[in-house]
């Protein structure tokens, strides 16, 4: 049997309720229409979970928790093009974490990933009976009960937080030493980034963290007294495309790539995609654009095999202007990484980082060569 709805209609918490009280077995799918998560249930009980969400990944979360960094994260996804094994095995063969903090860690991603679902405003979810993935499952164990509970003191907690950081594009401004007792890595790593000019964004970004994560770090310091918040300087954002139907929106992405306007054109895909996330025609169509501009991308030079060096000083970079994630691709750019290796250890979705390296080059700020 498939149910299907929206969180407008059905909060989170009285789905979990339901699934475990009938003991169900099968795939819970949510999606906001830029994230896809997917929920595994098993006799009333949670055994796994995965999302579509680069930061949710096992590589990046284990970077946002100080258990591995960069270099080994780009190492273990290098090994894992070349075997197809499973990052977490080639983690623990290469000696960068140990098995029982995988497994640990495992638990704690799965949990923070179900944790998130409960801040989404609005999404559409589907239940699968009967239907698990057909690949084997990292087994976990999570009560259901336990889980609800704490995605419920989250969304209180976070509307705590928003009356504080009332946006993710807020600077955090340290008014005493951050650091000072701190011992846990993961913390360490955020309040290190904290400079009264990064914003949340970027310290989720430059942490490979999820903003909850970063927020609540914050919030903790601000409790203390050793933080306040300010805003920022206004970043220019891109326009919003317009409110229209689905295919309208694909269409005019089409049109966008003809004209070599590919942040718009990737902007109306992500739209069309939000609009209709469970129209699998559309979706179909969607990825048949996403190659199109990939194309685009290619020939405008933007490749995998190109190694990006910087065309601008870096003293004349920190007068400038940049979107988060501008900030975190030029911030990875020197020592001869090719644009491939780079992607590795983004969090951000491929499409977009590639798109982010596309308005570099056309800003004049970033070459792409090739050996």
């Amino acid at each position: 049997m498939t149910i299907a709805g929206s969180l407008k209609t059905m909060v989170l918490s009285d789905i979990f309720g339901w699934l475990s009280n009938g003991h169900s077995t099968g795939t819970l799918m949510v999606s906001n229409g830029d994230v896809v998560k997917s929920i595994y249930f098993r006799d009333g009980a949670i055994v796994s979970c995965n999302s579509t969400d680069p930061r949710e990944f096992l590589g990046h979360f284990l970077v946002s928790h100080g258990c591995i960094g960069e270099a080994e994260l780009a190492a273990a996804v290098g090994e894992q093009d070349r075997s197809g094994e499973m990052i977490g095995k080639i983690l623990v063969d290469q000696g960068a974490v140990a098995e029982a903090e995988l497994q640990r860690m495992l638990a704690l991603k799965a949990e923070e990933s179900i944790f998130e679902l409960f801040l989404w405003e609005d999404g559409q979810f589907r239940f699968l009976a009967g239907e698990l993935p057909a690949y084997e499952m990292v087994p976990i164990s999570l009560n259901v009960t336990s889980v609800t509970l704490e995605g419920i003191r989250r969304v209180d907690e976070w509307a705590r937080i928003r009356r504080f950081i009332p946006s993710a594009q807020c600077v955090p401004v340290a008014v005493r030493d951050l650091l000072e007792g701190e011992t846990d890595e993961a913390r360490r790593a955020v309040l290190e980034l904290v400079n009264d000019d990064r914003s949340v964004e970027e310290i989720c970004l430059q942490t490979h963290s999820g903003e909850y994560f970063v927020s609540e770090i914050l919030f903790q310091m601000a409790a203390s007294g050793r933080l306040k918040a300010v805003r920022p300087r206004v970043v220019s954002a891109p326009a919003a495309p317009p409110a229209t139907a689905a295919a309208d929106l694909v269409a005019e992405a089409r049109a966008r790539i003809v004209e070599l306007d590919l942040e718009q054109a990737l902007r109306r895909l992500r739209a069309a995609g939000s609009l209709m996330p469970d129209d699998r025609d559309l979706g179909r169509e969607i990825k048949t654009v996403e190659s199109e501009l990939r194309a685009k991308l290619q020939e405008a030079g933007v490749d995998r095999g190109g190694v990006p060096v910087l065309a601008a000083k870096t003293a004349d970079l920190g007068g400038m202007s940049l979107t988060p994630e501008e900030g975190f691709i030029l911030s990875r750019i020197g020592g001869g990484s090719d644009l491939g290796s780079i992607l590795k250890i983004s969090p951000l979705p491929e499409l977009e980082a590639l798109v982010v390296f596309w308005k570099l080059v056309k800003a004049g700020l970033v070459e792409i060569r090739y050996r």
